[in-house]
């Protein structure tokens, strides 16, 4: 029988169990194979993690916010958490997020606006408190990043919150947004839909773009629930009001769902 490989198996257990580190990159480092160094940790009384871990422990909220919100590509979502960016793009379409076309996204990126337009960009900017950079990006058909990035190069700091923010609820945005897109949102999505047969109920399209629509509109939803819960702060009390957010039914009626076409859901947005 061959002799075991010598392994330095203080710095493996050290950088699988106190930092982390994949087993295949522990096994580089140590300088042996992956099934080699499973069956030496185990040896040590070391506890394998169970494959896709390192996905699960960042939460759907996180990948959602840095997506739609950050605007960052997939990629660099999963250079940042350390997996594979079909990992993140298949979580964020299970949990209906609108993913952007990924050519689309590439072409807006490169785009210039002659130097000439930028003046104009900051005057509208500047003069229009109710206007963000994703309503400027839309006129001139490029990114919202590259708007931002001119205004920088002005001087000017982009607005993250407030009237410019389309989402902005006074306040209640972050409560909003980790409701309408916890696990339990995604779930709810899922079975009006499939009761629906993925079929839109207005226009007949079945499979393609479609969304969820409200019939009772969300934000009407989210103001009783809040009336009932007054005693309870939107922003101080935001992780008290989400928990408690999960056992208030009203949210999670699928009576309450109707699946649509993305086409159709545009023109009666709730």
């Amino acid at each position: 029988m061959p002799a075991r490989k010598d392994i330095d198996m203080n710095l493996a257990i050290r950088l699988y169990r106190d930092e982390k580190l994949s087993t295949p990159k522990v096994s580089k480092i140590v300088g042996c194979c992956v099934q080699t160094l499973i069956t030496r940790l185990r040896d040590f009384g070391v506890e394998i993690r169970p494959n896709g871990w390192d996905k699960q422990k960042i939460d759907f909220e996180t990948l959602r916010h840095e997506y739609e919100d950050l605007v960052l590509s997939t990629p660099k979502i999963a250079e940042r958490h350390g997996f594979n960016p079909n990992s993140v793009w298949e979580r964020l379409v299970k949990g209906g997020v609108q993913m952007r076309d990924r050519k689309e996204e590439a072409t807006k990126a490169n785009t210039k606006i002659p130097l000439s337009e930028h003046p104009t960009i900051c005057q509208r900017y500047r003069t229009n408190k109710h206007e963000s950079c994703s309503d400027i990006a839309i006129d001139y058909g490029v990114h919202k990043t590259t708007i931002g990035n001119i205004l920088i190069s002005n001087g000017i700091n982009p607005e993250h919150f407030g009237a410019r923010i389309k989402s902005y609820k006074g306040g209640i945005t972050p409560l909003h947004t980790r409701i309408r897109h916890c696990e339990k949102g995604m779930i709810w999505r899922r079975a009006c839909m499939e009761r629906d047969d993925y079929t839109c109920q207005e226009t007949g399209q079945r499979g393609g773009k479609l969304e969820v629509h409200h019939v009772k509109r969300f934000s009407e939803i989210l103001e009783e629930f809040l009336s009932l819960n007054s005693d309870l702060d939107p922003v101080n009390d935001c992780d008290s009001l989400f928990d408690i957010s999960q056992r208030y039914d009203p949210f999670w009626d699928v009576n309450n769902g109707q699946t649509l076409s993305e086409e159709f859901h545009k023109t009666i947005r709730d």
